[in-house]
């Protein structure tokens, strides 16, 4: 089972594994320092000590030569001092002393001073008097135990100074080492923390620029980090709502245009009607008399006005029926002659409505929704260019360049008044409108441009005040797959 970390937690536990590697060093560091700050305390004792011993054997000479009681004195002040330097720094020297340990280094200096205070009695004539042979021993002994003490202090002290220069090393080899580890370290926890999070952050961004372009797919939830999970979760939640809210509005802008439709198609229904109850008056008129033509020419007038009627009342139920969503491979010609059979009882008889388009030229598309754009589009059309005009519509197959996919190109173009240069680039934002107010809710462009996307096509305007608009869409061709 693989655990789930948000982005905070890993952030945490990295910042949290480079402190304690850098308290670790600190700390080793630390303790390094120490130990040479004690090692550099000793080395001073040691020194002092060296240097009593030297000046306790320098009195010790000049007392041999002249035997005067001051370098006695001198002698025995420095010894003094050697003694008090051990005994004050006991463990200091038991630890560094290792030929024969403290308890030596203690017998000799005890002994270089009862062999000290024997030769001052010598000297003093106390009864205890040395002969000639035992004085020379004895001096010759205090020699030797000075050397050793000398010996012995000179030792030490190198080899503390060499103990403090292998700390100070190792001191500087680990801040080496630790500075070369903390920045390794920095850069790949920085790196896995970089990957993890930009990577979760990069699929949220690439996520909304999709929902930005109109893309309406759920995103699939395979991050773990906790917060880009809640985010896609959210952004899920919000699609499907925008989703049911877009369904509301084009479904609310259908209505509109369908109540628009019906009093132009009632009075298109009138006609064929009308010609319905004509020919059968006449057909009853005349229903016993011989011209057996005459009658077939009746019956073919009410059958061909009937059909007529049918189709239309078939367009309009068919627009205005609630279906689920698909899409399908539509005629093009077909589906534009059907439009144009809906909004043909609001056309001027001054307007003329020019359909070139191939009759196998085939789009996929939603029935529904890409008849209510060719429906908006023309019915504006035929509104900017008033009682009199032109309105085109064109199709032709093109090839896009990158994966050689087949579009359909369609163009809707009027010889109207035109638009505005600073209104041409708002006609696709929701509530603008040009129209006098009641005359229009300003959603007509901005549904037709959603469903556009939606069909992954794209639709642009070009238009020159006084020369009339042109839109221009672009379209999956027939053989595009169906979902």
């Amino acid at each position: 089972m693989r655990l789930s970390f948000s982005i905070r937690q890993k952030i945490t536990y990295g910042f949290s594994l480079l402190l304690i590697f850098m308290i670790g060093t600190a700390l080793l560091t630390y303790g390094l320092v120490r130990r040479v700050e004690r090692k550099v305390l000793f080395v001073e004792v040691i020194d002092d000590f060296f240097n009593a011993t030297l000046e306790a054997r320098r009195f010790e000479k000049n007392y041999f030569l002249y035997g005067q009681g001051k370098d006695l004195r001198e002698n025995l002040f420095y010894w003094r001092k050697l003694d008090d330097l051990l005994r004050d720094n006991q463990e200091a020297f038991a630890a560094a002393v290792t030929t024969g340990g403290l308890a030596n280094l203690r017998e000799k200096v005890d002994g270089y001073h009862d062999s000290m205070l024997r030769l001052r009695q010598n000297t003093l004539a106390i009864p205890a008097e040395l002969d000639g042979a035992e004085k020379s021993v004895l001096e010759e002994r205090l020699r030797s135990m000075g050397k050793e003490l000398t010996d012995l202090a000179e030792k030490t002290s190198l080899t503390e100074r060499r103990a403090i220069r292998t700390l100070l090393q190792a001191t500087r080899n680990i801040l080496i080492f630790s500075t070369f580890a903390l920045l390794a370290l920095a850069i790949a926890i920085t790196t896995i923390l970089g990957r993890n999070v930009v990577r979760s952050l990069k699929i949220l961004e690439n996520y909304t620029r999709r929902i930005s372009k109109g893309e309406r797919k759920e995103a699939d939830i395979k991050v773990h980090d906790q917060e880009i999970v809640s985010l896609l979760t959210a952004f899920n939640r919000m699609l499907n709502e925008l989703k049911l809210r877009q369904e509301q509005l084009v479904q609310s802008e259908k209505l509109a245009a369908l109540g628009t439709l019906l009093s132009g198609v009632a009075h298109e229904l009138n006609n064929p009607l009308s010609n319905i109850s004509t020919s059968a008056q006449i057909l009853g008129e005349e229903i016993a008399e011989g011209d057996l033509e005459f009658k077939k020419s009746l019956i073919a007038q009410i059958e061909g006005q009937s059909d007529k009627a049918r189709d239309i009342v078939r367009s309009l139920l068919e627009f205005s029926r609630i279906r689920e969503v698909r899409k399908e491979r539509l005629l093009l010609a077909r589906l534009l002659a059907e439009t144009v059979l809906l909004i043909r009882g609001q056309v001027p008889s001054k307007v003329d409505i020019a359909i070139d388009i191939p009759d196998d030229l085939e789009i996929v598309a939603d029935k529904q929704r890409i008849q209510q754009v060719f429906l908006n589009l023309i019915k504006n059309a035929v509104d900017v260019v008033g009682d009199k005009g032109h309105i085109w519509v064109a199709a032709r197959k093109i090839k896009e360049t990158p994966d050689h996919k087949m579009e359909v190109e369609i163009l809707i173009e009027d010889d109207g008044p035109g638009i505005e240069p600073e209104n041409l680039k708002l006609i696709f934002d929701p509530f603008f409108t040009t129209k006098d107010v009641g005359r229009g809710s300003g959603l007509g462009l901005f549904v037709v441009h959603d469903i556009i996307e939606w069909h992954g096509g794209t639709i642009t305007v070009d238009s020159r005040p006084g020369l009339g608009t042109t839109f221009i869409i672009w379209l999956p061709g027939g053989q595009e797959e169906l979902p």
